[in-house]
């Protein structure tokens, strides 16, 4: 019988960093730093909705799907140009290597057009109401 044996507490650090690694699911926009987010939306003239990157790093601090989505939309909206996306894959590979990830399978998500067709529709939404309220009124 295979018997494993107790991994000392003090070793674990050392050993997760030296294991390879898998990401089998990441949208990499999701992996944007505060830094490289405040960094693109100065580059791109987008204003954030938070005043520094410290109150953007406390935000990471999740309590529900829509902190999140608050804060990977920020990110999102500020990917304009073909560089901003290289700049950040580029800052993402060099974390997962660092993070010894030999295997990597991601994502690019336009959700900054998801965003604005779910704008869209929502308007429409409302202008139709607003139109049938005005047709009940006469």
């Amino acid at each position: 019988m295979f018997k494993v044996h107790a991994i000392a507490p003090q070793r674990l650090p050392a050993l997760l960093k030296a294991m390879p690694k898998a990401e089998l699911h990441i949208h990499i926009e999701g992996s944007l730093e505060p830094e490289m987010i405040f960094a693109l939306a100065q580059r791109n003239g987008v204003a954030l909705p938070y005043p520094d990157v410290e109150a953007l790093r406390k935000a990471y601090a999740f309590t529900n799907l829509q902190s999140f989505l608050d804060v990977y939309y920020a990110g999102a909206s500020v990917l304009l140009h073909e560089q901003d996306f290289y700049d950040m894959a580029w800052a993402y590979f060099l974390r997962a290597q660092a993070d010894g990830v030999v295997v990597w399978h991601g994502y690019v998500t336009d959700v900054t057009r998801q965003r604005e067709n779910e704008q869209a529709a929502a308007a429409r939404r409302s202008a139709e109401d607003a139109n049938r309220a005005k047709s009940e009124f006469l």
